[in-house]
């Protein structure tokens, strides 16, 4: 009996092995053919719930200790032990961390508000939830999140006189008896300054005008030892004044990688905006050549001093990486005049401004073959009329997607012979996914 089943063992073996190498030499690939994928790509809306599950994740290393102190002071309590008065001080400390750690405060708040700033920011913190919420998707699977992101009101704009802290009399004239800002002088979780201050202004600007806004600095009272200096934007509606908070919802995208999901700026390229940036000026024909101009655009003409001349120049940005976009697109702002053109045509601009594609340009110098030519759309050209700066309709780069090195570039032409030689200035290019 005993030598059958060593034999069928063997035989089992063998015919396994068999049919092993079989599959390997019929059906190369077989092996990784069966392995199952799931690169899938999610689209969700951040819920209430959420922000307050970002929140617990970012104070999680804390709360996690006191956890562990909780259960280190039950065994202390046990033994009898003399450790449990350094335990209980240990808790203490952290319970205090978590009402006056700087993150932790405006991790609170994030919380509590349902919205994102540029301090607790959705980039950093949305893969926390994801993590979680998302577990099963593959290498590269997509997840597209929308939510509330704050938007900071530019005080520059408010002038030195309509900006103020609030007195000691200030808080008092709010109300002074038990849960008033006049208690203590100071607002907190309980006592609304988005409640209380509006009606204080309405009393101390009885002739405001609708448009009117008041930057208004105030205590907030967080904890017995963390009690900071605010500021609160006012706007007078006509009626009432309300305190400004815009929130607006925003998408992102995510990408799963190397085990955990990670954030894609939309943004590729923002250039253009404040000088050449990145940018390379390349000059092929002629001396003339691409120059920011204190105006702040980018400018190229061959007409100089009443003349004519010959040019081939080009604008190349710096290599972009496509790896893990999908869905490209550029867009610019320009303005182009006297390229010879009469009327409505614009023969001769086409021919003389144009914008072009590579993946294997070093940026440095100009191979033609290494160049393909985008199609500006129709309504994407300057009239040639007027010096008024237009957003270019988008061009999709969808074709370069998964792409390395790529760089997109704007070309001029004039030409002495033709008495051709228009202006053609460009500045805020942008290429993002959508």
């Amino acid at each position: 009996m005993k030598k059958i089943y060593v034999w069928a063992s063997l035989v089992a073996v063998i015919l396994f092995s068999a049919c092993e190498d079989f599959n390997e030499k019929n059906f190369p690939g077989y092996d990784q053919a069966a392995v199952p994928t799931n690169v899938v790509t999610y689209n969700y809306t951040l819920v209430d719930a959420d922000y307050s599950t970002i929140a617990a994740a970012i104070k999680k290393p804390t709360t996690d200790s006191i956890a562990a102190m909780n259960t280190a002071l039950t065994i202390a309590r046990r033994d009898s032990s003399a450790d449990t008065v350094a335990i209980k001080a240990i808790i203490a400390a952290l319970n205090v961390r978590l009402t006056t750690y700087p993150l932790y405060v405006k991790a609170t708040a994030m919380a509590k508000n349902k919205v994102f700033n540029d301090t607790i920011s959705a980039s950093t913190y949305v893969p926390m939830l994801l993590d979680t919420k998302y577990m099963y998707g593959d290498e590269k699977s997509v997840a597209m999140i929308t939510y509330n992101k704050f938007t900071l009101y530019d005080t520059t704009k408010i002038a030195t006189a309509n900006k103020y802290s609030l007195l000691t009399e200030d808080y008092d004239a709010m109300g002074t008896t038990a849960g008033l800002p006049g208690q203590y002088d100071n607002f907190s979780s309980s006592i609304d300054p988005a409640f209380y201050i509006p009606v204080w202004l309405k009393i101390k600007n009885p002739y405001a005008k609708k448009g009117d806004v008041k930057l208004i600095r105030y205590k907030y009272f967080y904890s017995s030892t963390n009690t900071q200096l605010l500021k609160g934007i006012f706007t007078f509606d006509g009626t009432n004044w309300v305190m400004y908070s815009t929130s607006n919802p925003e998408t992102a995208k995510f990408v799963q990688k190397d085990g955990s999901w990670q954030f894609v700026d939309s943004d590729v390229l923002v250039a253009l905006k404040d000088g050449i940036d990145q940018f390379t000026a390349i000059n092929v024909v002629g001396d003339q050549v691409w120059a920011w101009d204190a105006y702040k655009y980018m400018k190229m003409t061959g007409y100089v001093s009443g003349a004519y001349f010959d040019n081939e120049d080009w604008l190349v940005s710096p290599a972009m990486s496509f790896a893990d976009r999908t869905n490209l697109w550029l867009t610019f702002n320009h303005v182009g005049r006297y390229f010879g053109d009469t009327g409505t045509d614009k023969t001769k601009m086409k021919e003389a401004i144009s914008v072009w594609i590579s993946t294997t340009s070093d940026g440095k110098t100009i191979v033609p073959s290494e160049w393909k030519q985008l199609t500006i759309p129709e309504a994407g050209y300057p009239s040639g009329a007027n010096w008024n700066l237009i957003t270019s309709t988008p061009i999709s780069l969808k074709a370069y997607a998964g792409k390395t090195n790529v760089r997109i570039a704007f070309k001029y032409l004039s030409s002495k012979a033709n008495n051709a030689a228009g202006t053609w200035e460009v500045k805020d290019v942008w290429v993002y996914e959508e």
